[in-house]
């Protein structure tokens, strides 16, 4: 059977196992390939990246090992800019393009930052944004020691995005679909200014919710995904 691989790029301090629950609710033909960068997860003592250009430039050697079948990418917030600047490498490259890019709860990458740094607060005041985001649980907010281990590389994350600058290039072939929460702080004009960087399709779907919607609406998320492949729950490719 022929097989669709769905690369599934993280959040900023995010790790794979946000994505584990994925493969048994979605389509079988559908490979979900959860990414865990160096730092996060089992890869925890690994120094992380701090520039979105080594994150990218990282990204682009793993995943251009496994593009021997038809692929699509995922990112949700940074990890939709991560997809962004991967793909780019990618099809610097020679590489296979991907059938689909969706690119969740970020900003399209040409415009400019929209709020002050996060990556410079103190603990404290990180915390707080963090908690503010509802992205991460309160039992791990309020672990000290825990704590200690992610907020290093949750700022090594941050620091990725919001030194990244963006550089004008050729808009890609394929289609680019964005999703975003009603209630997240980024506003719809800005993810359909991700229609810029396509001359192929572009959609946008919002779900309600905030910046972490696809966790209350990973099914209809997951159905929405599916559809946009060319698949239905159930069918298989051919």
């Amino acid at each position: 059977m022929r097989r669709l691989r769905l690369f599934c790029l993280p959040f900023a301090g995010g790790n794979a196992s946000a994505y584990a629950p994925w493969q048994a609710a979605i389509n079988p033909a559908i490979e979900v390939v959860p990414v865990q960068l160096p730092g996060h997860g089992a890869r925890i003592r690994e120094a992380p990246f701090e520039t979105m250009d080594d994150m990218a430039d990282g990204m682009a050697d793993a995943m251009a090992r496994r593009l021997d079948a038809p692929y699509a990418v995922f990112g949700h917030s940074m990890g939709a800019l991560l997809a962004f600047e991967t793909l780019r490498r990618l099809r610097a490259r020679g590489a296979p393009a991907p059938v689909e890019l969706f690119v969740s709860a970020r900003r399209a990458p040409h415009l400019p930052p929209s709020r002050p740094p996060l990556h410079v607060l103190s603990d404290a005041d990180l915390v707080a944004e963090l908690r503010a985001l509802n992205g991460t649980p309160d039992v791990v907010l309020g672990d000290r020691e825990l704590l200690d281990l992610l907020l290093p590389v949750i700022r090594a994350d941050l620091k990725a995005v919001e030194t990244y600058r963006f550089r004008a290039a050729a808009p890609f072939d394929f289609p680019i679909h964005a999703f975003g929460g009603t209630r997240d702080s980024i506003p719809e004009e800005d993810l359909r200014a991700w229609s810029r960087h396509s001359t192929s399709v572009f959609s946008l779907a919002l779900y309600p919710g905030d910046h972490f919607y696809l966790n209350d609406h990973r099914i209809p998320l997951l159905r929405s995904l599916e559809s946009l492949c060319g698949l239905t729950q159930g069918e298989m490719l051919p």
